[in-house]
């Protein structure tokens, strides 16, 4: 199974802690390749929304839109929520960025079942990063079920 659902990294930050700025590294657009399979991408194109209380973003693929995303900063932690149009929900925080990795951890469901993920951010470089998605089997063990490489 393929989330498309994206985040970004921010900055080489040493500190366990985010502020809004480490928020702002996710505008723009950018082009999300799964690594499995190269010739599938899709564009996630993030700014302000909601009288700029929530960074929103929009994953694409052939001019159609197959999810939506919402940050915030609450507090000392990143919530972020995600709707596919694939009716699956996800919600997922991270305590922020640790150098340049963000981990967030949360559910998934798609409306029959929750199942638990951990999302995996790496900063690549300032125009780069990957996204490893996994969800926690019956059996306590993390399964890898999308692993993306995103460019801006």
């Amino acid at each position: 199974m393929t989330l498309v659902l994206t985040a970004a990294g921010g900055s080489y930050l040493t500190r366990e802690s985010s502020s809004a700025s480490d928020l702002d590294y996710f505008k723009g657009t950018w082009t999300v390749t799964l690594r499995s399979n190269p010739k599938i991408s899709f564009n996630w194109t993030v700014g302000e929304d909601l009288d700029k209380s929530w960074l929103g973003g929009e994953v694409t693929r052939d001019r159609s839109k197959i999810s939506t995303d919402f940050w915030r900063q609450n507090g000392k932690k990143i919530e972020r929520f995600a709707f596919t149009s694939n009716n699956t929900f996800v919600r997922i925080e991270s305590a922020g960025w640790n150098a340049n990795q963000m981990i967030f951890n949360g559910t998934m469901s798609d409306g029959a079942s929750e199942t638990k993920v951990r999302e995996t951010i790496t900063k690549v470089s300032d125009r780069q990063f990957n996204a490893l998605w996994e969800r926690e089997e019956t059996d306590g063990k993390w399964v890898v079920f999308g692993d993306e490489i995103c460019t801006k």
